[in-house]
């Protein structure tokens, strides 16, 4: 049995160093290289490279260089995600992870451009250290117009719309895709990387569905819950907004029931596979309940 604590203290750092180090040798223009270096290593709980690292753990797969490429390589596309969220066109964030958002550092073509980098460069990297053309399609198809970003675009087109409010189906619906979406997506290359059984898979996207479903909802609870200083970015600002999520559509007793019903759901899955070691992730939500 792998021990949660352990795990997360021996594999975040590798990711980190990966990321620093190959960032610094692998763009040739530096100042470019700051750029996107400043928003990769701006901290984060690297949770999308240790959901892919783990499954691999779970099923006793060696976690060597290349393996840790393609971890980061999915890091670097979530945080091309975060850049481009962060933009005046989109949320209009100031601060990240504690720090200013990289257009407030840099500019706003710069940012712009930051993120277009790590997407390709994040899919290079997968397609590098796993070669299997199988993760390349799962992790492509969910950051595309059918994953990440036609959830987000479903976000700003129903913003201050109340008759979306209301809408279970919708919401759920954008905020899988949203968020759902790329987390799924880590774990079924894990899978496809570790060549688990067909049952094994079913269960490792249940638990997928119940996580990544929870996720989002945790994140709308930070919003309302936390400071910006422990949330290390504004707060309160979706309903200012006009945002519609799970608090606009349950209310705040009501979202966090859902959440512990999702991460009942996960934990019920997640029984199925080998190792426990991904109900370590569950433990995350305990911040908002």
């Amino acid at each position: 049995m792998t021990d949660f604590k352990l795990f997360y203290k021996k594999y975040v750092p590798q990711v980190d160093h990966f990321l620093e180090t190959n960032l610094a040798e692998k763009v040739e223009d530096k100042k470019i290289s700051q750029i996107m270096s400043y928003s990769v290593m701006a901290g984060g709980k690297r949770l999308r490279p240790l959901l892919f690292l783990s499954v691999l753990k779970t099923f006793q797969i060696p976690i060597d260089q290349h393996m840790l490429q393609t971890a980061s390589g999915i890091e670097l596309i979530h945080t091309y995600s975060l850049i481009h969220d962060d933009l005046p066109a989109m949320d209009n964030d100031d601060y990240r992870r504690g720090k200013l958002t990289s257009h407030k550092k840099w500019g706003e073509a710069e940012a712009i451009l930051a993120g277009d980098a790590l997407l390709p460069m994040g899919i290079q990297w997968i397609a590098e250290g796993s070669e299997k053309i199988d993760l390349v399609k799962v992790i492509s198809e969910a950051v595309g117009p059918n994953g990440m970003v036609g959830g987000q675009y479903l976000d700003i087109d129903s913003t201050n719309n109340a008759s979306r409010s209301q809408d279970d189906d919708f919401i759920n619906r954008m905020e899988w895709l949203k968020t759902g979406c790329l987390i799924q997506a880590s774990l079924r290359m894990g899978g496809i990387q570790a060549k688990i059984s067909s049952d094994d898979m079913q269960h490792l996207m249940g638990f997928s569905r119940a996580f990544g479903r929870a996720y989002q909802i945790y994140d709308d609870l930070v919003d309302v819950v936390q400071t910006s200083q422990e949330a290390g970015k504004a707060t309160h600002k979706d309903q200012a907004e006009g945002k519609n999520n799970t608090l606009t559509l349950l209310g705040l007793n009501q979202s966090r029931q859902e959440l512990k019903t999702l991460i009942e759901r996960a934990n019920r899955e997640a029984d199925f596979l080998p190792d426990p070691l991904l109900k370590g992730f569950l433990t995350l939500y305990q911040k908002v309940l």
